[in-house]
């Protein structure tokens, strides 16, 4: 009995201990999302540019079935489907292996195929794993709005063995080359962030912004051991990244380099249009990241030595913005240093926290190149591609070419000491109606045919099935380490399809997906060493390993096509036949010709009788109410009219013989008996009708007067205005004629004064007597005729020479801070060109001189004052615009000035000489 006690107390106190221990582990696992972007310039002039954003969710064994943070969505698909690993991408464009890098981890995991991309690992049986696949690309379809569903037969998917590294040979996959990708992708893949589009990081993605570049990839990575109580308890991860290539829209002011390849200036605001207003409020993290890659460092560190600067000083430090390479803003928070590998230099990482900014002050991050930088990014060993050999609707050829870059990283198998290989495995499918002869599989090293025994270390080829499944080819190559090209050929047949196997725009032609090259023994990943880089899920996931892999070309073979258009028109004129007999046998059936006759013939009798009864009782001749119901006439009123109207008619009394009404009586109606009361009324009908025809001739006639004084009036105003803008042209030509003969005149007079100067000069007489006179302070009035010729200045001061003086006055007042006088240049090109392109325009002509930004950039400085008065402009309204009147606009003079601010913009030696 004591023995049976101490059991049970021992078994209620291990279950409280491990209830205890694993509300502990509840409490401390709990749901995590972070977000961060990642932006690194490239060699080719554009901006990578990375958002990455991860939910992470505990087992529900542990946590439960309840989440406020990860999304419903993906939490159900997973349990659904039980879902092990995920990949979902959607992608427009190509990854540039030559100039964007092949040997790094964004471009080895981040970078995918054009099209979708889509692959799931299932814990489920062997047999039920088909099925499973198939209902998760219908959830997908509807999920993401795309045509996902496509992939659901199983000539469109398969189950690879080496190449995704899954052994329990639960793993499928499936991709659509051609799915064009949209804003209807991108907005369900906003609405599984927690924040959606309207706050933190997601907030920069701009439509036309993003779909405007150069390579867009959506990417959704799932992962999870909720089936699997043996791995460890780290529940659902859901991955999301962005990727996407810009083109930076603008360069900053003042800066401009000559050569083509030198890297432009950009900031959040011109490559997304947007700043950063602060983080996702449920975000653990939101950081935003400027990488420079190892061969960007090594760069730097060169141009920094031979400009005998410190190597500090292309990393951060007290005095970073005095760096004379490039320039930053706002300063980094911290700054990440990868550990230096095989490589010489590493990367490095510039850290800038969101949580500091907000709605009064927003982060827009920039960076400004000072001098030309050229670098190139790591490549792969080798570069891969695709292409097609033949012609014809027959049979072709696939090729695959593998050139050496040069790179030297990575492992490689050595046999002896001389002999050293390298291995590349392709993993290929084809469509079922691309007939692929895997026997006729040739490799050519260095141009030179080998033996396929010497260079396959393993193959495993699945032939297609027509209409049931496609090819795969899953290889091992085994390829020297010196080899310069390597290139695979194989031949095939193209098949024939059923009418109704093709798509709408089967003359396009039919896509074979990309196939991939994995160079085994590569792996690309960053190492920087410190425990805080770890906790940071984007920097965590750059140091995982990932292999070294690249996606060729989509190709694009044609097919045998059908004349689509036959059996239309087979269809068309089957149609048109039936319908016309049909109708015409149903019309003859269902129609009764005689009962329509009579009743239209009886109703006209009625009608006609009645009438003419009306109308000879008012006192007119049969006759004339004969004639008048002959002549479509169907009322009383309508009839008197008539009757009225060819009252004068000598026709009217006898009508055509076959207009009379078979209907008419032949007897003669008694006029004896009409009463005098009826002979009124049309008595006052017809003089009803004579006024209202009066009346309307008199109001018809007064219209038109009208009319005829109202354009009268019309020409004579136009004609005044017109003489009025002549004699207003006349006069403004007439004072640009006689401002040019003066200005004429003055030039002449200062030649010759120009010219007695030096002849005094070479005579060695003295000069002193005439001094040269101020240009800046000249006036019109000072150079009258009635003055003295001594007093003319001796060289001549030019519209060009005056605006140069001015400009550079305005530089050296600003030689300390060149980049506000650059700046007010710009303003200054800016007005002027405005001007020129649109000169009637009156916005472009008037300038607010209280303006915040006008006083910032030109107004504090009297020179830019000064310039914009040499080009026309007049201080009016008391000092509060500056105005060109339309009339005084001298294109040539807004020429002269645009040409001499350009030059000040684009010659670094401007103004230099001056004192």
């Amino acid at each position: 009995m004591i023995r049976l006690k101490f059991i049970y107390l021992a078994f209620l106190v291990l279950f409280f201990t491990s209830e205890s221990i694993a509300e502990e582990r509840a409490v401390e696992l709990d749901e995590e999302f972070t977000e961060a972007l990642l932006l690194r310039p490239l060699p080719d002039r554009k901006v990578l540019a990375l958002f990455h954003f991860q939910s992470n969710l505990p087992p529900t064994r542990i946590y439960g079935h309840h989440h406020h943070l990860f999304p419903k969505t993906m939490y159900q698909l997973v349990h659904k489907f039980q879902i092990r690993e995920m990949e979902l991408s959607f992608t427009q464009g190509r990854w540039n292996y030559d100039r964007w890098g092949g040997y790094d981890p964004v471009s080895s995991s981040k970078a995918k195929p054009p099209g979708v991309e889509l692959w799931a690992e299932f814990d489920v049986p062997q047999y039920q794993v088909d099925e499973s696949w198939k209902n998760l690309t219908h959830a997908l379809s509807g999920l993401f709005c795309a045509s996902i569903n496509f992939l659901e037969h199983s000539t469109t998917y398969f189950a690879p063995q080496w190449s995704f590294r899954s052994l329990s040979g639960k793993l499928r996959y499936g991709t659509l080359p051609r799915e064009a990708v949209c804003t209807e992708n991108l907005t369900p893949w906003l609405k599984l962030l927690p924040c959606r589009d309207k706050s933190g990081l997601s907030a920069l993605m701009d439509r036309p912004s993003i779909y405007r570049g150069y390579y867009l990839s959506q990417r959704l990575h799932l992962t999870s051991d909720e089936f699997d109580v043996s791995r460890s308890n780290s529940g659902i991860m859901l991955e999301q990244t962005l990727t996407v290539v810009l083109q930076p829209s603008t360069l900053v002011a003042g800066v401009t380099f000559s050569d083509k390849l030198s890297q432009p200036s950009w900031s959040l605001s011109s490559l997304f249009g947007r700043n950063i207003y602060g983080k996702c409020s449920l975000s653990k993290s939101s950081n935003v990241y400027i990488q420079f890659e190892q061969n960007l460092v090594s760069e730097l560190k060169k141009l920094s030595k031979q400009s005998e600067e410190s190597d500090k000083e292309i990393i951060i430090h007290d005095d970073f913005l005095k760096n004379s390479i490039y320039e930053m803003w706002p300063s980094p928070k911290r700054v990440i240093k990868e550990i230096e590998n095989v490589v010489k230099e590493g990367s490095i990482l510039y850290e800038f926290p969101v949580d500091e900014y907000d709605e009064s002050e927003s982060l827009n991050l920039g960076l400004r190149w000072k001098i030309p930088v050229i670098w190139s990014c790591r490549q792969a060993p080798l570069h891969a591609s695709r292409f097609l050999l033949g012609s014809g609707n027959e049979r072709g050829a696939i090729a695959i070419l593998l050139k050496s870059t040069g790179s030297s990283y990575g492992e490689k198998t050595c046999d002896n000491e001389k002999e050293c290989w390298m291995r590349v495995e392709i993993f290929q499918s084809v469509p079922w109606y691309v007939k692929v002869y895997y026997h006729t599989l040739q490799i050519f090293v260095d141009g030179e045919l080998q033996s396929t025994t010497d260079n396959i270390e393993n193959i495993r080829v699945s032939p297609s099935e027509d209409k049931v499944s496609p090819g795969v080819m899953e290889m091992v190559l085994r390829l020297p380490c010196g080899v310069k090209t390597a290139a695979l050929t194989l031949e095939f047949d193209k098949g024939f399809l059923h009418i109704d196997e093709y798509p709408p725009d089967a003359n396009q032609g039919f896509d074979i997906p990309s196939a991939i090259v994995n160079f085994a023994g590569f792996q690309a990943n960053l190492s920087f060493g410190d425990e805080y880089s770890k906790k940071i899920p984007i920097l965590a996931k750059l140091q995982e390993r990932y292999p070294v892999l690249s996606y060729t070309e989509v190709l694009l073979v044609p097919l045998t096509t059908p004349d689509f258009s036959m059996p239309y028109n087979v269809i068309t004129i089957t149609c048109t036949i039936f319908a016309l007999y049909f109708g015409s046998l149903l019309n003859a059936l269902r129609r009764r010709v005689g009962e329509e006759e009579r009743l239209l013939k009886s109703n006209e009798m009625e009608m006609d009788l009645k009438l003419m009864t009306e109308l000879e009782a008012m006192g007119f001749s049969k006759a004339q109410v004969t004639k008048a119901l002959s002549s479509g006439n169907s009322s009383i009123q309508a009839a008197i009219n008539w009757i009225i109207d060819h009252e004068n008619d000598t026709s009217s009394e006898m009508p055509p013989f076959h207009q009379v009404p078979a209907i008419i009586p032949i007897e003669a109606v008694d006029t004896n008996h009409i009463s005098e009361q009826v002979k009124m009324r049309a008595q006052a009908l017809r003089k009803q009708a004579h006024q209202k025809k009066a009346d309307e001739e008199r109001k018809l006639e007064r219209e038109q007067e009208k009319e005829r004084i109202r354009a009268g009036k019309e020409r004579l105003e136009a004609k005044r205005l017109s003489e009025e803008m002549d004699k207003k042209r006349f006069l403004a030509q007439r004072q640009l004629e006689k401002e040019e003969e003066r200005r004429a005149r003055e030039r002449v007079r200062q030649k010759l004064q120009q010219d007695k100067m030096e002849r005094r000069g070479m005579l060695g007489l003295s000069t002193e007597g005439s001094t040269p006179m101020n240009p800046a302070t000249t006036s019109p009035q000072s150079l009258s005729v009635g003055r003295p010729a001594i007093l003319l200045p001796a060289k001549p001061t030019a519209e060009r020479e005056i605006m140069r003086e001015c400009l550079r006055c305005l530089k050296h007042r600003n030689k300390e801070d060149t980049a506000q006088a650059l700046r007010a240049f710009h303003t200054l090109l800016i007005y002027v060109t405005n001007v020129i392109n649109n000169p009637d325009e009156g916005k472009f002509r008037k300038i607010r001189v209280s303006n915040a930004a006008f006083q910032d950039r030109v107004g504090k400085f009297e020179e830019g004052i000064k310039f914009l008065q040499l080009c026309g402009f007049e201080i009016v309204e008391g000092g509060k615009f500056l105005r060109l009147d339309q009339l005084k606009v001298r294109l040539n003079i807004l020429k002269i000035a645009a040409n001499e601010l350009q030059n000040a913009l684009t010659n670094p030696f401007f103004g230099l000489l001056s004192t």
